[in-house]
């Protein structure tokens, strides 16, 4: 009988564990060290929840606020399944701390929020869903490094081609 109740208990466990890691559409992606800048990325974390849309990059380096001065990172996405990018959210250093900038084709502003920094070499948007109420989990999408200046030692995650699904 007790061998019967640790094996019933066993199976819930795992079975409760299962399914709530299935219902999650949080992904973490990796990208390779190929780049010379601080913000080189390692790692792109992506998550879409009912009420929000969560964007995280993290860097291989620990990197500060000044390290971005002439260098920033910019999500690019295609939600309409047209092989075309429609909306970018940029990060960026602002006045008082990084910023996630939302914007539609030719620059159409969608909103602003200022980002998090989980640790010292990440930095995260945590945006409304609502934002992006035209879209599902189906989003191709890549993430770079831009640069005010003319260096050309770009950082493209993934290196080739584009993620999928948010």
């Amino acid at each position: 009988m007790r061998r019967l109740l640790v094996l019933i208990v066993t199976v819930l466990t795992v079975g409760s564990i299962t399914g709530s890691a299935a219902a999650s559409s949080l992904r973490i992606r990796t990208d390779p060290n190929d780049s010379r800048s601080k913000l080189d990325i390692h790692k792109v974390i992506t998550n879409l929840s009912d009420t929000t849309m969560y964007l995280r990059l993290r860097s291989w380096d620990r990197f500060r606020i000044g390290h971005t001065n002439d260098e920033n990172w910019k999500f690019l996405l295609d939600t309409f399944g047209t092989r075309r990018f429609d909306l970018s959210v940029e990060i960026f250093n602002g006045m008082h701390g990084f910023v996630c900038v939302v914007e539609a084709g030719h620059g159409h502003l969608i909103g602003h929020r200022r980002a998090t920094r989980p640790d010292r070499r990440s930095v995260a948007c945590h945006l409304p869903r609502g934002w992006f109420s035209h879209i599902d989990r189906a989003v191709r999408f890549r993430v770079g490094i831009e640069f005010s200046t003319s260096r050309n030692d770009r950082d493209l995650a993934p290196n080739h081609g584009v993620y999928r699904w948010i």
